[in-house]
């Protein structure tokens, strides 16, 4: 097989505990994310906790995360609920296209997501759900072109609006999000936040 691209420099192993060390600084709510790799057809992240978050990505993409220190929760959204999905240290989770999720990530846990490079003119979401009535409360639209930037500002741009952060259902607004303190297991899945 012969190919007429000119092949590439592969990048060195990264040992990404230590990576994470080094970037420590630059891991900051609310997403508490940066690139690892970024390449032609995927990019991975690296994820730290805390992060502060209750909006829900939504994309066409599929999304893989590896949780390498820690447990986090993974909300998404099902049959029109909120549904907590824990992924333990040293799990995996695959989250298909169209599922709205959110990842919740106490202190001290570091993740892995692998995602796909979306093409030009793909879009996807940042939803916001009222924690009352679970009605869709905001539906940002956007062609992410860097998901590290634009994610913290539209959750920015949310918080800050009171019209739009507030339910129509209920009028329950959604609060600015805080980190997470702890994930308590028992008798049934907590989010203890600041």
């Amino acid at each position: 097989m012969t190919t007429t691209q000119t092949p590439q420099k592969m990048l060195p192993p990264i040992n990404v505990l230590q990576w994470v060390q080094e970037h420590r600084e630059e891991l900051k709510p609310p997403v508490s994310n940066k690139y690892l790799y970024d390449g032609k057809d995927f990019f991975v992240m690296v994820i730290a906790g805390p992060n502060a978050r209750n909006d829900f990505h939504l994309t066409d993409s599929e999304e893989y995360f590896f949780q390498l220190k820690g447990d986090i929760i993974v909300r998404i959204i099902e049959d029109g609920r909120i549904k907590d999905v824990p992924v333990r240290e040293g799990g995996t989770v695959f989250i298909p296209g169209g599922v709205p999720h959110s990842p919740t990530r106490p202190p001290d846990t570091i993740g892995i997501v692998v995602e796909r490079v979306r093409p030009a003119g793909e879009s996807e979401h940042l939803q916001f759900y009222c924690d009352n009535c679970c009605e869709l409360v905001h539906d940002v639209e956007f062609d992410c072109k860097d998901i590290v930037e634009h994610f913290a500002q539209a959750m920015k741009d949310f918080w800050a609006d009171e019209n739009l952060s507030t339910c129509k259902n209920c009028g329950t607004r959604v609060p600015v999000g805080t980190p997470i303190k702890k994930i308590i297991y028992e008798p049934e899945v907590q989010i203890i936040r600041e």
